[in-house]
């Protein structure tokens, strides 16, 4: 277990690193600045952004330190000593263990048993914090935005900034009466965090990034290698890249095809960006409407709003999650 005597030690030498997992929306970005904001010592909050929007997988990076030279990087971590997690529906998307030293320690919100998490993320040599941030922020702040409640769970584990130093910086940064909803917030997660410790210390000195080696002259062209960025080819799915990225996850609304209405003017199948408008091919070669990749499809709307006889409408999805 990692004691306040212990990281104050460590971080007079070592950087410790941080990684949150979060979807666009939930604040994980903001959790990693308050991090930064509530550490005594030296810090830097790096969020990773692409093409993001609401509901997509996100990544926020942290490097904390007594010592400013450590600090001084503006990569990605690829060697987190603790890794939060908002939505445990990431579980099952990404790998958010990748890079974590054994002892590790993996913070997530979920009402799922230990047991089952482990399951999931295949690493019996790391350390597991559970906590139902969902229903403490529906209780306490009215929506389901667990960014601050997460930190309440770092503080019971790492020990890197105090309760009293995390309330300072939500005052900080937040204003009106969220301010303190979100500090009574934090205390009750730091009382309702479950701990799952595994037999294995973690070495805070430990940095298990491989080191970047230069591409080597006559490596194969993009003729030779694997057609990674593409979903499809003529009429095939090609096996690799966005084939298996569920972009459908992060949409909120599931977006439904009414066959009895549907003209096959063929329109939404030509403005959707993600090719999610399924067709298939008649017994003289025509083309058909044939329905929604839900896998892919992020609801951005385009189909619903262009077909002219309202083929196309929308639902809430219903997510299995903590809530």
């Amino acid at each position: 277990m990692i004691t306040p005597e212990k990281i104050k030690e460590i971080l007079k030498e070592y950087c410790i690193n941080l990684r949150f997992h979060a979807r666009g929306g939930q604040g994980g970005v903001t959790a990693s600045k308050l991090c930064v904001e509530a550490f005594s010592g030296h810090g830097i909050s790096q969020p990773k952004f692409g093409a993001e929007r609401a509901g997509s997988p996100t990544e926020s990076y942290v490097r904390l330190s007594f010592n400013k030279d450590l600090i001084r990087s503006n990569e990605q971590v690829y060697a987190p000593h603790l890794v939060s997690i908002l939505d445990d529906s990431l579980l099952r998307e990404i790998d958010v263990t990748a890079g974590m030293p054994q002892g590790g320690w993996l913070i997530v919100n979920s009402i799922m048993e230990e047991s089952e998490i482990q399951n999931i993320i295949k690493r019996k040599d790391i350390n597991i914090a559970r906590i139902d941030a969902s229903s403490i922020a529906l209780e306490i702040l009215g929506r389901n935005i667990t960014n601050t409640i997460i930190l309440g769970a770092l503080v019971r584990v790492s020990h890197l900034f105090t309760f009293e130093e995390l309330s300072e910086a939500i005052r900080k940064r937040f204003k009106g009466e969220i301010v303190e909803k979100n500090i009574i917030a934090v205390k009750s997660a730091i009382e309702a965090t479950c701990l799952y410790e595994s037999d294995v210390e973690l070495d805070l000195t430990s940095n298990t990034k491989v080191l970047w080696q230069q591409v080597e002259p006559e490596k194969p062209g993009f003729q030779e290698l694997d057609k990674a960025g593409v979903w499809y080819c003529d009429e095939d799915i090609i096996a690799y890249g966005s084939s298996q990225v569920n972009t459908g996850s992060w949409s909120e609304l599931e977006m439904l095809w009414d066959k009895e209405i549907c003209i096959d003017c063929g329109r939404c199948w030509f403005i959707c960006p993600d090719f999610s408008i399924l067709r298939e091919k008649d017994d003289e070669g025509l083309w058909h409407m044939a329905g929604i990749d839900q896998f892919h499809c992020k609801s951005c709307l385009n189909c619903m709003n262009i077909c002219p006889v309202k083929a196309i409408s929308s639902k809430a999805k219903i997510h299995l999650i903590s809530c």
